[in-house]
């Protein structure tokens, strides 16, 4: 049966075994090449993801360290400031002595005849 009727043409499933068999095959390396293409991919993928890891821990490392830091500088502040404190309050309670004592020396009645 004739594609058209307008000449002698081929028939439709005339040579297609031939052309089934080189597409099939053709499809065949592309599909071999995409599945290399891709184990290729995914293994460069997995050394990326052990890389961005690595990455990730050193990240996490240096915030540690940083934050680290920074609770020893506000320990450090906190210590000056209590020191600072304490040496007020020591200050006050010595000039609170000496004036109570010189009050009591003021206040010393000499009876003495």
């Amino acid at each position: 049966m004739p594609v058209s009727p307008i000449g002698n043409l081929n028939f439709v499933n005339q040579n297609a075994a031939l052309p089934a068999t080189q597409v099939g095959n053709e499809l065949a390396k592309e599909s071999f090449a995409a599945l290399a293409n891709l184990n290729e991919f995914t293994q460069k993928e997995k050394v990326v993801d052990k890389l961005e890891k690595v990455a990730k821990s050193h990240e996490i490392n240096e915030e540690v360290k940083e934050r680290a830091d920074e609770e020893e500088k506000k320990r450090h502040k906190e210590n000056q400031e209590d020191e600072e404190q304490k040496n007020q309050e020591d200050e006050e309670q010595s000039e609170d002595e000496a004036s109570f004592k010189s009050a009591q020396k003021l206040h010393h009645l000499d009876i003495s005849i």
